[in-house]
């Protein structure tokens, strides 16, 4: 009778784990990931804050460099003065103002250089005429801007080119009137914008600006310049 070999079985037996131990090693691993999952979250607010900090930074200097483009030539009048028109728009021959408790600053300079505040109408035409302006794109050499709610404003108006002897020296009393907004609460807050003139003979113009964050209000930017004005010794009106 024939048998068929069987192969032997080896059977190892393995010592199972106790509830005890399971319970250790689960204990073991929430310790290990509790600090690396607090580790983590410390730095994704940090990595929040950095970078809101950053856009704050680069906004307030963007900011301060527009106003020092313009600002520095405060005044500037080109050399063709042949029936200009800078008169009717001074006040007190002064050609810039801070107004709302130094929260905005309006001013004007001639910046294609034609002698005349706008733009005259030909190249040799005068720009006022029995004291009335005759000047044209007026706005666009009429710079300003002001903070109101925590945010900043512009100035877009061209309400005055047309305008007759005094109405037109009311220009630089524009900080009272709605201008266009530059800003906008979901960008950030604007808690300072303030202008001063600090040295005697006032032609060092400085600027103060806080930007704080709206998604992180805890993280601010403070930024101060002093900007030389190149054009203008006269005293600012300050009210």
């Amino acid at each position: 009778m024939l048998y068929r070999k069987l192969n032997g079985v080896i059977v190892s037996r393995q010592k199972a784990f106790s509830l005890i131990e399971l319970l250790l090693a689960l204990t073991l691993s929430v310790l290990l990931l509790f600090p690396l999952s607090t580790l983590y979250t410390n730095f994704y607010r940090n990595s929040v804050k950095q970078q809101e900090l950053l856009f704050l930074q680069k906004e307030s200097h963007q900011l301060l460099n527009y106003l020092k483009q313009h600002s520095q030539h405060i005044g500037y009048q080109g050399v063709n003065r042949q029936g200009s028109n800078f008169s009717l728009f001074s006040q007190q021959d002064k050609r810039y103002k801070i107004a709302n408790n130094q929260q905005c600053l309006i001013f004007f300079y001639d910046l294609n250089g034609d002698g005349c505040l706008g733009k005259r109408t030909t190249k040799k035409s005068a720009c006022v005429k029995q004291n009335k302006n005759t000047s044209k794109e007026l706005v666009k050499e009429v710079f300003g801007i002001k903070v109101e709610n925590k945010q900043l404003y512009i100035f877009d108006k061209n309400k005055l080119e047309h305008c007759i002897g005094s109405q037109c020296s009311t220009l630089l009393d524009s900080c009272q009137q709605e201008w266009k907004k530059f800003t906008s609460l979901t960008d950030y807050m604007v808690d300072k914008l303030r202008f001063s003139v600090n040295d005697k003979q006032e032609k060092l113009l400085k600027i103060e600006v806080k930007l704080t964050s709206v998604k992180q209000q805890a993280v601010s930017y403070t930024l101060v310049s002093y900007i030389y004005l190149l054009n203008n010794g006269n005293q600012v009106n300050d009210l």
